[in-house]
């Protein structure tokens, strides 16, 4: 499955790199697949972050061990992709 998480970001770029790196080391933590952060053109957010994941619990568990919404995400959401074909 994949694991979205839209958001919104009012930091520098430096900053936003940073928690992609939290993002990053967090999924190695919880054997997830951190697949980077993403600029979506279709959506009204400003970045998706995804990641790979057997279950929503261990995607769920790398999002809180890279600190979770941080105070320059001021509004996100996640989203949760299941495969259904092949």
């Amino acid at each position: 499955m994949l694991a979205h998480v839209y958001f919104d970001w009012e930091g520098s770029q430096d900053e936003l790199v940073e928690y992609a790196k939290k993002l990053e080391s967090a999924c190695k933590k919880t054997k997830t697949k951190f697949m980077g952060v993403w600029s979506p053109h279709q959506e009204t957010w400003h970045y998706v972050a995804m990641i790979e994941a057997n279950t929503m619990d261990e995607a769920l568990q790398s999002f809180r061990e890279a600190g979770g919404k941080i105070k320059k995400m001021p509004r996100g959401m996640l989203k949760y992709y299941f495969r259904t074909y092949p």
